[in-house]
């Protein structure tokens, strides 16, 4: 029996004597600027009104409307729901909200209405009640004998509007990945309905789950769903597009929601480097992608062949995932404090429902930044840390400024969308060997 203190057990002891790597060893970093194209939506208010409008030709005063809110951190989605709102109360009807994420906030009522709150939405802001429940009704059955499921609110609703943003999966590729059909079916279907669906993705695919699905909910709801509002991001995460989708037929929607899928894709930014040996992220969560970092950023997708990253070292949660690490199983590399961070219901209860339980996983759990960094360095072929391919950014939304290492300044200058904005400068540690 080993006669090592519990406590000496419990931390991980690498140095930098075993690692071969000084803190004066790691590479100087530089700050890159990327630049994308930048299209915005000038008035978003203006645009969810416009929008919205046709599809409420047929709502009658003093009918009940339910409207969907997202848990993700979607640019300017409370300003599209709030809208959404005015307009169905122009047209003499009740709007209400309903909280439309599957499992988020620990699957319970209360913990979507907060989850909603820290999106922007609550009943002051977008000026319409909130109706809150994990109850559901069945409205069909799969080809696989599976039950789909739709939020009773809604259902007892008079018409349906969903908002939400259209844009890449984490997870999947298809003719629409995640919008508008992914709302009505994980969204709309609350824990027990997401549940079912991501356990047939588990034998067939999930693009062809969401397609069956949406169809059997558009066409068996007993609300109608009068349309769709979607948003489109560009790649500072602001509102490029505001469109109006219609819901007259599941073709129709399909098609529409397809062709902004195309258009988000080309927005969607990326890492500029086919290569990198360390890629620091400083922060993740579902407010960032619902993977916690975007898989089609990092390369992790199903399917994708760049960029090729050696190792992941995450460093943090968002304050607005609030304690949900879904996704934390794509890093390699987490520092102790980040466990204190870990909400383990909510992050436990996503992957479960999800049915990707590797989401979850812990990494390799380094005591500081140096340690990591030590780890992270010795994962590659060369064994100069001088040479190292390192990228730092704050996360994977959030691309239009980095930190490269000098490894990667010649690929920098060759690319006419990227420029070198600030020299590089040697990493500061403080005397927890933390960055400084």
């Amino acid at each position: 029996m080993s006669s090592t203190p519990v406590a000496l057990r419990r931390t991980f002891g690498l140095d930098e004597r075993q690692s071969g790597i000084s803190a004066g060893d790691l590479p100087a970093l530089m700050r890159v600027r990327q630049n994308f194209d930048r299209p915005r939506e000038a008035d978003v208010a203006a645009a969810a009104r416009r929008e919205v409008a046709p599809f409420l030709a047929a709502v009658r005063p003093g009918q009940q409307i339910a409207i969907t809110g997202s848990s993700r951190g979607i640019p300017n989605l409370a300003t599209a729901v709030r809208e959404a709102a005015a307009a169905i109360r122009d047209a003499g009807a009740e709007p209400f909200v309903v909280p439309g994420m599957g499992s988020h906030g620990g699957a319970t009522a209360a913990g979507q209405v907060e989850v909603l709150a820290n999106n922007g939405i609550t009943e002051e802001t977008v000026r319409a009640p909130i109706r809150s429940s994990m109850e559901v009704i069945r409205v069909g059955t799969t080809s696989t004998g599976f039950p789909v499921y739709l939020d009773r609110n809604a259902s007892e609703a008079d018409g349906i509007v969903v908002v939400n943003r259209v844009k890449p999966h984490t997870g999947f590729t298809g003719r629409v990945e995640s919008g508008l059909c992914k709302m009505m079916v994980i969204g709309l279907g609350k824990q027990a309905g997401a549940q079912k669906i991501h356990q047939q993705g588990l034998k067939v695919e999930m693009r062809r789950m969401i397609l069956e699905a949406s169809r059997i909910i558009l066409e068996r709801s007993p609300a109608a769903f009068l349309g769709g509002l979607a948003l489109v991001d560009n790649a500072f995460k602001e509102t490029a597009l505001v469109r109006g989708v219609s819901m007259r037929s599941h073709e129709a929607l399909v098609d529409e929601e397809g062709a902004l899928l195309e258009t988000a894709y080309g927005y969607l930014p990326r890492i500029p480097f086919e290569d990198v040996d360390t890629l620091i992220v400083d922060e993740m969560g579902k407010n960032v992608s619902g993977a916690g970092m975007d898989t089609n950023v990092i390369g992790t997708k199903p399917g994708l062949e760049r960029p090729r990253i050696g190792a992941i070292y995450v460093r943090s949660l968002t304050p607005e995932t609030h304690g949900n690490a879904t996704g934390i199983g794509q890093a390699d590399v987490m520092p102790r404090r980040l466990l204190e961070e870990i909400d383990f219901h909510s992050t436990y209860m996503n992957t479960f429902t999800a049915k990707r339980l590797a989401g979850s996983k812990m990494p390799l759990m380094a005591e500081n930044d140096l340690q990591a960094m030590q780890v992270c360095l010795t994962v590659r072929a060369e064994e100069d840390p001088a040479t190292a391919r390192v990228v730092r950014i704050r996360n994977t939304n959030l691309l239009a400024e980095f930190d490269a290492s000098p490894a990667l300044r010649d690929e920098v200058e060759a690319r006419p969308s990227l420029e070198v904005v600030d020299e590089a400068k040697p990493l500061r540690f403080d005397e927890h060997g933390d960055f400084a």
